[in-house]
C-alpha cells in the first residue's frame, strides 16, 4: 500500500505544566511534527507567552498555527496545511 520512502506522520499531543516547555513543542515542529497544545494546566499569562513563542517559531518555520478552543491550539509544519470547516474560526 505505502511504499517505505514516505516516512509516517506525526502528531504530538503535549499539556504542558510550566513555561519551559515550550522549547519542546518548537523542537517537535523543527523536525516536521504536528502539535496539538493543551494549555489547560498554564494560567492565562503563561498561556499567552506559550502562544507567543510558538507562533514565532511557526512563522519562521513557513508553518500554520490555529486555535482548537480557548485552551487548545494545533501548530504544524510548513508540509501540512490546517483547515477548518468553520469559518468562524481564523488563524492565531
Amino acid at each position: 500500500m505505502f511504499a517505505t520512502q514516505y516516512a509516517p506522520l506525526e502528531i504530538v499531543l503535549l499539556k504542558p505544566e510550566r513555561i519551559e516547555e515550550m522549547e519542546e513543542a518548537v523542537q517537535l515542529l523543527q523536525r516536521h511534527s504536528t502539535v496539538v497544545v493543551d494549555m489547560a494546566l498554564l494560567d492565562d499569562h503563561n498561556a499567552q507567552r506559550f502562544i507567543d513563542f510558538l507562533s514565532g517559531a511557526v512563522w519562521s518555520l513557513d508553518g500554520s498555527i490555529q486555535r482548537v478552543s480557548d485552551e487548545v491550539i494545533v501548530a504544524a509544519p510548513m508540509a501540512i496545511r490546517l483547515t477548518s470547516g468553520l469559518e468562524a474560526e481564523t488563524e492565531i
